[in-house]
């Protein structure tokens, strides 16, 4: 148990398919308290319940808020607690618990919780829309900035004789498969006839390729950094080279030795030589890890408000590029790895999910996350390229990160699966987890 001080634990998770929340009511495994039996009192709102003991524990108590409100019918439910306590120990190390669990239907009045489809700009911290012409980033490790509009290229043109004003202008860009579904969609395509000769539809469609690229929508189109113009996507910004301060790059000696390294050649903080993002050769740019960077919308002279230097968790950004991810290829299981022969595969089995949970460090107010399964996987290549006449046994998409942030991934994975109770902390040969999730407020 997370504290023996405390040996009583709370979990409940909100089913909105089907409009229930499951509540769990954990005790240590001990002899202790064998034939201890919790009682669970709803509050008066339902949407909250309070736990205690029988003696000799009658001194510990637990509350939490539900995910959402319950019915009536809950009261009932709650007090349904006879015979033995089942017994968790899934691992049969002899870390077991007594768990006891209970479903409860959401009020029929409470507004509709089920899924939704959602824009990315819901579940994607930071985007342009949020930014301003004097936003700055800076290094999350030792706050140097590194991007700071004052110091924005002089050969970039802003503003006019009359109002000369200076700042980043800030574009989100658009989905990763933005190119080749404009080629497939564009309805202007040459349509060379039954009967022309080969050479002529040969040419129709290289006239075809040529504009495409012109007008920047053909498939092997890309986007390019611009000096004052920061583009924004799920995980990182993209910025010009010139307009950056106090970065440096990886390692000469590393990148002449390994030219698969220099492609993604990694820009290190030259205060404190944290890795802040990659060079982007294709873009003609740099880009910055969101997880790695924190940032402030506000004009330089508000440096006394240090409140408003945004952070952003690892988890959050991961969790953004898996749910981008679903909704361009309707894929639920990934192959996660950093470039390594091993990783992790992953099952968003809930990419969107709501639960509180009394242990340290978590508040009593409901979360929002995406519900995980995952696996370690000793050769990601094998699931991801099998040979000819071996198929995959899963239909995955591939997501590569940064080294750091699949460590930070990794760990929350694990974290959040110890925080769970013990009957709910594997699937079959699966392991269980959550991701914490962004959700931008309403206004």
């Amino acid at each position: 148990m997370q504290d023996t001080d405390v040996p009583l634990y709370l979990h409940a998770e909100f089913l909105p398919n089907i409009r229930q929340i499951t509540l769990y009511v954990s005790l240590p495994g001990t002899t202790a308290f064998d034939g201890i039996r919790p009682d669970i009192q709803l509050s008066e709102s339902r949407k909250a319940v309070t736990v205690s003991l029988s003696k000799p524990f009658e001194y510990v108590t637990e509350t939490i808020k539900l995910p959402a409100r319950v019915n009536d019918a809950s009261w009932r439910v709650l007090k349904t607690v006879s015979g033995p306590a089942p017994k968790s120990d899934p691992n049969g190390t002899g870390d077991s618990s007594y768990d006891f669990s209970f479903r409860m239907q959401v009020d029929p009045d409470e507004e509709a919780l089920a899924p939704r489809d959602e824009l990315i700009d819901e579940f994607a911290p930071w985007t342009a829309e949020e930014m301003s012409s004097s936003t700055r980033i800076r290094c999350r490790e030792c706050e140097h900035v590194f991007l700071d509009p004052s110091l924005i290229s002089e050969s970039v043109d802003q503003g006019t004789d009359e109002s000369p004003a200076r700042g980043w202008i800030w574009k989100d860009l658009p989905s990763g498969n933005w190119a080749e579904m404009m080629d497939f969609w564009h309805c202007h395509k040459p349509d060379p006839h039954e009967g022309h000769e080969k050479h002529e539809k040969d040419s129709a469609l290289k006239v075809e390729d040529q504009t495409a690229q012109t007008k920047g929508y053909g498939a092997n189109s890309h986007v390019v950094a611009i000096s004052g113009t920061v583009f924004v996507d799920v995980a990182t910004f993209l910025v010009a080279e010139t307009d950056c301060t106090g970065l440096k790059k990886g390692d000469d000696e590393e990148q002449k030795s390994n030219t698969e390294v220099s492609a993604q050649r990694t820009l290190d903080c030259a205060n404190c030589n944290a890795i802040i993002g990659m060079e982007d050769p294709v873009a003609k740019g740099w880009r910055l890890l969101k997880a790695n960077v924190s940032l402030n919308t506000n004009s330089s002279s508000c440096e006394t408000d240090i409140s408003k230097w945004e952070v952003h968790p690892t988890e959050t950004i991961v969790a953004a590029q898996l749910l981008e991810l679903i909704e361009r290829e309707s894929a639920r299981r990934f192959v996660v790895h950093c470039g390594q022969k091993s990783g992790l595969v992953l099952w968003v089995f809930n990419p969107d999910m709501r639960y509180s949970n009394s242990s340290a460090g978590c508040s009593i107010m409901a979360q929002q996350a995406m519900k995980v399964f995952y696996q370690n996987s000793l050769d990601v290549d094998e699931l991801l390229h099998p040979e000819i006449g071996n198929p995959s046994p899963l239909s995955v998409e591939e997501l590569e990160l940064p080294s750091m942030i699949f460590e930070a991934m990794s760990q929350a994975l694990t974290r959040s699966n110890k925080m769970l109770p013990l009957s709910a902390r594997r699937f079959n040969e699966w392991h269980v987890g959550l991701l914490s999730r962004f959700r931008r407020q309403k206004t």
